[in-house]
């Protein structure tokens, strides 16, 4: 293969002092002059200036230059100034190389003669690069402008209303049925301890209203293929069995909604009652008694219930529901709403560890990493001798005190050096409920 003769034209910036004042900036381009096909040499206050882009135009012209190599600043800087200059000119402007020797050689040194020594290294490495760059072009592509956003957290929310007042249209898909994510279910937000509902239900709305965004709530994402402009993505709507046109939120539906326990491959059919233990009936039995004269009791009973089997096991539910005559989709989203309640056995010991903003930043990762070391288990198990079961929290209201680890109902601040020594404690000395 014949190598193509080059002529390349080499530009060193002083830089005011930013670059002269290290680096002999005269050195430097004398050493230039000795490189492989380099067929001028020019060293200027200001490359950048007017002047100085004047000298390389000129040169290109008069010289026949073929590249460029600019030795001054951070590409990010005037990379774009410079190959315009050579466009200007006539050269290609991806025929340019630039070669950074004030932010990765005369701002990072305070020896002089290392300092020349290493811009003389990259200028060398820069001349030797700009040989292989290609003549390239550029196209223009059809792009498609529309966004996705996933996740309709704060975070999602914010991005899609700046993206949809850019003018662009949004897709938000949420995996829940509603918009908001954890903040919704915030009391205040950290560290200025506002309303997190002042701040978040104004964005909801505002999301909800804009023409430029489309909600796809209980969606998710199941597959992106394409490339830049041209994504393409499969979105799965889960069923809601209601006509979402017509659906206003009343929850009549709910209300109307019979519960049937229908016989199954000719099996008899088996009331609520049937299912729970002698035991299990006689707690609920007492539950229900003391609260069913309340207008709601669907709450007060079942925290009754979790306090004495320290969960809510199905059966009982169904229970509940045929007792009080509510729908049971009710009774299992107040089963599910309220945190203190579980749907699994849990542990005789409740620990919580705070991973809200104030606890993350003190380390309430590492203590948690450390309580899973310990008990053998991860957040939201239980220890299989059901002594301890791990949860997570997303605040517990006492960020002054971060990070917050609570103990059955005591709140108590540690490190991951006192973890072990706090369940010793529990072992040893139970803490009181």
């Amino acid at each position: 293969m014949i190598r193509q003769e080059q002529r390349i034209g080499v530009y060193v910036c002083h830089c005011g002092t930013n670059i002269s004042h290290t680096i002999d900036v005269e050195t430097v381009a004398k050493f230039a002059e000795t490189l492989p096909d380099v067929v001028i040499v020019r060293e200027y206050k200001y490359m950048c200036s007017k002047p100085g882009q004047e000298l390389i135009r000129q040169d290109i012209d008069e010289y026949n230059l073929t590249r460029v190599v600019v030795s001054s600043c951070s590409p990010l800087m005037h990379e774009e100034t410079f190959r315009n200059t050579c466009e200007d000119a006539g050269l290609n402007r991806f025929l340019f190389q630039m070669s950074n020797i004030r932010e990765q050689c005369s701002w990072v040194h305070g020896d002089r003669k290392k300092a020349t020594e290493k811009a003389k290294r990259l200028i060398a490495a820069a001349v030797k690069r700009v040989h292989h760059h290609g003549a390239l072009e550029q196209r223009h592509a059809p792009v498609n402008p529309n966004a996705l956003v996933i996740g309709g957290g704060i975070a999602g929310i914010e991005a899609a209303l700046k993206i949809a007042e850019a003018g662009r249209k949004v897709y938000l898909v949420e995996k829940e049925p509603s918009i908001g994510g954890h903040m919704a279910k915030f009391d205040k937000t950290f560290p200025t301890l506002d309303c997190a509902a002042c701040i978040l239900t104004p964005k909801m709305v505002q999301v909800g209203q804009h023409p430029n965004i489309e909600m796809m709530t209980y969606s998710e994402v199941t597959e992106v293929s394409g490339y830049v402009g041209n994504f393409k993505a499969t979105i799965r709507h889960k069923p809601r069995f209601v006509d979402e046109t017509k659906c206003t939120g009343c929850g009549q539906c709910v209300e109307r909604c019979p519960v049937q326990f229908r016989p199954v491959d000719g099996h008899p059919v088996r009331r609520p009652e049937d299912l729970l233990s002698a035991e299990m009936k006689i707690q609920a039995d007492t539950a229900l008694d003391e609260h069913r004269h309340e207008r709601n009791p669907v709450v007060t009973v079942l925290q009754d219930i979790n306090q004495l089997f320290g969960y809510l096991p199905p059966p009982v539910l169904k229970y509940v529901s045929a007792q009080l005559k509510v729908p049971l989709s009710e009774v299992y989203h107040v089963a599910t709403f309220y945190t203190a309640f579980s749907l699994v056995p849990r542990g005789e010991h409740i620990i919580k560890v705070c991973m809200g903003t104030a606890c993350h930043v003190r380390g309430a990762q590492r203590i948690l990493e450390a309580i899973e070391n310990r008990l053998e288990i991860t957040a939201g198990q239980t220890t299989k001798d059901m002594k301890f079961t791990l949860e997570t929290v997303n605040c517990l209201g006492a960020c002054a005190m971060g990070p917050v680890v609570v103990v059955d109902k005591e709140y108590v601040t540690v490190i991951p050096k006192d973890v072990n020594r706090l369940v010793d404690r529990i072992v040893h000395e139970p803490v009181p409920v």
